[in-house]
């Protein structure tokens, strides 16, 4: 029996436990504005030197996805896994007990759960049906992720940021255990190895400018997540309100991508991207104007959701270009680039400018893959 065969045999428990270790490479992007303010309250730091502390975690995160494909189909996935967890549990402890700014810790912490990032979604891949494995494996780290942004403000209110990277270091220890499930390696059958050196797998020019794309529109939307946090804090948002804020923000983002995979290819290969530009512009505005916390809180979670749509369908359309089935393993580095390019990018805008000059970063990023779209569209091969 194949490496393969005992994957499909292992079935939805296989999925669910990669999807568990998956959303250890999530924490980093997911908590950055959470961290990223508490360690501003704590050592009184600038929006440049907040936005220089954020592009050092996913710098690490950065390079530690670039490196993926050279590691993950050689390496015990059990053994990366436990790797990944005890070098992200570590660096978290680290963080708390700097005594200036942590950009080593952090960098080394996004490295770590970028490692985690990679191999989740290689493990991810093994499953036959790509729709529904990368839907469960969102929908997974999202839940996870909601329920950590429910709790993390108030233990740093409470207990500092000691607590809270306690209370992160500990989630990572606990999602760790899904390794015992985990397979000892990846499909290593001769379908597997003669698919991926095919002659005929060829990566298109329209693959690699839909990568590109997909980096420009992410470096928009990051900037503006990673200021997210002290957008609330401009108008005094309570730390138990932030947590509900950032919890439901999370369950819109899986609710997001549970209707996506309803809805499927059904509305073709233009409109999801134009539909998704409009939201992220009625939330951005919602967010330029937080009059109360509900008009606040409202942009967060509609920004949110047309962000997630927006993501799983960039992610689909370069999948669909990419018929070597190479490129699209690239997507998690595509997302790190601009994850270390947002940070550092909003921290300059922000210091020189405030908060509006994100809002149309965020805005003017996103109607880019609306227009190329429209134009790409007929070269996208149908499912």
């Amino acid at each position: 029996m194949t490496q393969g065969e005992q994957i499909m045999r292992g079935g939805l428990w296989f999925l669910l436990a990669a999807s568990v270790a998956s959303s250890i490479g999530g924490l980093p992007f997911n908590t950055l504005p959470i961290l990223l303010g508490a360690f501003a309250d704590r050592l009184a730091l600038g929006p440049a030197e907040l936005g220089t502390l954020g592009s050092a975690c996913t710098g690490g995160y950065l390079i530690s996805t670039l490196l993926g494909p050279l590691w993950v189909d050689r390496v015990p996935w059990r053994l990366a896994t436990g790797a990944a967890v005890a070098g992200t549990a570590a660096a978290l402890t680290w963080s708390a007990n700097a005594s200036g700014a942590p950009y080593a810790p952090l960098a080394a912490f996004g490295f770590a759960a970028g490692l985690m990032h990679s191999l989740g979604m290689r493990m991810v891949g093994e499953v036959a049906n790509k729709e529904r494995a990368f839907g469960v494996r969102l929908l997974t780290e999202l839940i996870i992720v909601a329920a950590l942004l429910f709790f993390l403000p108030i233990h740093i209110a409470s207990r500092a940021i000691e607590g809270g990277m306690s209370l992160l270091a500990i989630a990572v220890v606990a999602m760790g255990f899904s390794a015992f499930v985990i397979s000892r390696g990846p499909n290593t059958s001769h379908g597997a190895a003669a698919a991926a050196t095919s002659p005929a797998a060829r990566v298109s020019a329209e693959c690699w400018l839909a990568l590109a794309i997909f980096v420009v529109f992410a470096c928009g939307q990051v900037a503006l997540w990673v200021f997210i946090e002290r957008i609330g804090h401009s108008i005094n948002v309570a730390a138990n309100e932030m947590g509900l804020v950032f919890s439901v923000l999370k369950v819109v983002g899986g609710l997001s991508a549970a209707l996506v995979a309803l809805l499927g290819d059904r509305l073709g290969n233009r409109w999801p991207h134009i539909i998704g530009f409009i939201v992220i512009a009625i939330g951005v505005a919602h967010l330029a104007a937080p009059t109360s916390f509900m008009i606040y809180a409202l942009g967060a979670w509609i920004w949110e959701g047309a962000f997630t749509v927006c993501c799983v369908y960039q992610t689909a359309a370069i999948a669909k270009l990419d018929r070597s089935n190479k490129l699209v393993v690239l997507v998690p580095a595509a997302f790190a680039v601009s994850a270390f390019v947002g940070p550092e990018l909003a921290g300059r805008l922000a210091e020189s400018g405030g908060f509006t000059p994100l809002f149309m970063l965020a805005v003017g990023c996103a109607a880019i893959p609306a227009v190329a779209y429209w134009v790409l569209s007929k070269r996208i091969a149908p499912t």
